[in-house]
């Protein structure tokens, strides 16, 4: 039996694995609600007006905001450990992992800038 060398940082990918579950579960509860708000729009129930008002409250832009957090945190998880199974140049690794990180928060903090109103 062949023993591991480097077993990274963590030693485990319990962490990782805790993470995208916790993170698929909570989009699993709020990614329907954009559907059914695209479905309420195509069908005709409401119109442009309406759907602003929907999302102008509080609650639908903390949604939104949970929403965008659950999704970066699983897209992260799950490319990170794809990049540490697949990409064994640590050279190489690391400065993917980084710039992954970065266009991510970029993303969410554009989402998060047009959901809260500051774009």
């Amino acid at each position: 039996m062949r023993t591991v060398k480097e077993p990274g940082s963590a030693h485990s990918g319990l962490s990782d694995w805790y993470w995208q579950r916790l993170a698929a579960v909570v989009l699993a509860l709020l990614l329907p609600l954009p559907f059914f708000l695209m479905l309420m729009v195509f069908s005709g129930g409401v119109d442009q007006q309406g759907l602003l008002d929907i999302l102008d409250h509080d609650a639908s832009r903390v949604l939104h905001t949970l929403l965008i957090l659950a999704l970066m945190i699983h897209a992260y998880a799950g490319l990170k450990v794809i990049l540490e199974d697949y990409v064994h140049m640590l050279a190489w690794r690391i400065p993917l992992i980084a710039s992954m990180l970065v266009v991510m928060s970029g993303f969410g903090i554009w989402w998060l800038g047009i959901i809260w109103a500051w774009i």
